[in-house]
């Protein structure tokens, strides 16, 4: 086997994930208009359990009740029998693979154009949001996750009272990081004294905003520093999709975080080099490591090669490899690297396509599927797949 450290395990609390290969959350479209489990959606996570991944985190799931269409939903205990199935499925596929959940709150959003804030929350308001965690968690338990991810990334709620965007002058916003983190804690700290000290918790956030005013490394390093002291399994690092420097939404249409260039960064495209975000996970690891924590971090943002994957873990620079687009394209990615068969991976072209059907509330599917496939086929070799977008990424 080429790439010893990308299959090594790692256990947290107990819980041992084969390899080091993690699958980020991505939404899929593939829910009922209300957000219940699916076929389609069960169908696409048991293609991706049986391709070898470590861990699989499943798209976010939303916290509370609201209108926004085809998200996977935890918001009541109605959700909980499908999310059990869903499980269920997916660990018959695949009994190593470790499943979890993305717990999620959102800012709402409106056709007008008019978009939900962090200051438009009511002091008193702020306990609500940390008791529909802990009532996620339970659900989550309940139907038979093994790990949870908190949500703290992106242009969501968590992550925007974390953000240097944040301007609240109640004590949790403003200048002061310590106060910007006091809600993402005060949920962290109510979900762990649910999920005990036996299960598995991590978090994910932004390496950077990559937007005016936004947080930067600067920030994310004590971020993270303050989460692994707090006892978190992992930190995952994102960047990125923020609503500052969104495009402003054609008329009759929501603003789109995804629109502007912080989006971009989120999610780099094909002109961006691979690894895009590999530095904010390298600063934010050294600033955990020298802190005196081990807590792991996972990096994601165009690695899709297993080469290089491997050498990310070699150096150091992070301690699991997140991987989401090249998943959706080519499931079977981790099952052939691990067997040697690297020129069988269909590589993802990084052109955006999915995410840009998750923003017009389409099922996100790969480029390169045949067509008529939600799910990449079973086998799926390079012969089978479409032209690439971009002809650069076929090489």
């Amino acid at each position: 086997m080429s790439y010893q450290n990308l299959f090594s395990p790692i256990t947290m609390r107990g819980v041992t994930f084969p390899n080091r290969i993690h699958r980020t959350s991505m939404v899929s479209g593939l829910t009922t208009e209300d957000g219940m489990v699916t076929d389609e959606l069960i169908k696409r996570y048991i293609r991706e359990a049986k391709g070898g991944v470590g861990g699989i985190v499943v798209e976010a799931a939303v916290i509370i009740s609201s209108k926004s269409p085809y998200n996977l939903r935890i918001s009541s205990d109605e959700y909980v029998p499908g999310l059990t199935k869903l499980v269920a499925a997916m660990r018959e596929a695949n009994k190593e693979v470790k499943i979890g959940v993305q717990i999620m709150q959102h800012l709402k959003l409106a056709k007008s154009g008019w978009r939900q804030k962090v200051e438009d929350f009511k002091t008193e308001e702020l306990p609500k949001i940390v008791e529909d965690h802990v009532a996620a968690a339970k659900r989550a338990m309940a139907a038979g996750f093994d790990f949870i991810e908190i949500h703290m990334a992106h242009a969501y709620v968590l992550s925007s009272f974390l953000s240097l965007c944040n301007t609240r002058t109640d004590g949790y916003g403003g200048n002061s990081l310590n106060n910007r983190m006091k809600l993402p804690i005060e949920v962290y700290q109510a979900v762990r004294k649910t999920v005990g000290e036996n299960f598995p918790l991590g978090v994910r956030i932004n390496g950077e905003d990559f937007c005016i005013p936004g947080s930067t490394l600067a920030q994310s390093t004590r971020i993270a520093k303050k989460f692994a002291e707090l006892g978190a399994d992992y930190i995952s690092v994102s960047a990125g999709s923020r609503f500052e420097d969104a495009v402003t939404p054609a008329e009759g249409n929501p603003p789109d975080p995804m629109s502007g260039y912080s989006g971009h960064r989120m999610s780099p495209m094909y002109w961006w080099p691979d690894g895009t975000h590999v530095f904010l996970a390298e600063g934010i690891k050294k600033a955990v490591n020298e802190a005196g924590y081990k807590t792991p971090v996972i990096v994601a943002g165009k690695i899709r090669d297993p080469k290089h994957a491997e050498e990310i873990l070699a150096e150091g620079k992070a301690d699991i490899i997140g991987l989401c687009r090249a998943l959706l394209c080519d499931p079977d990615w981790p099952i052939k690297a691990k067997e040697g068969r690297d020129k069988e991976i269909v590589k993802c072209a990084a052109c955006n396509w999915c995410l840009e059907a998750d923003s017009r509330y389409e099922q996100v599917k790969c480029v390169r599927y045949p067509d008529g496939f939600t799910s990449a086929p079973e086998p799926f070799l390079p012969k089978m797949a479409k032209p690439g977008a971009i002809k650069q990424e076929q090489e």
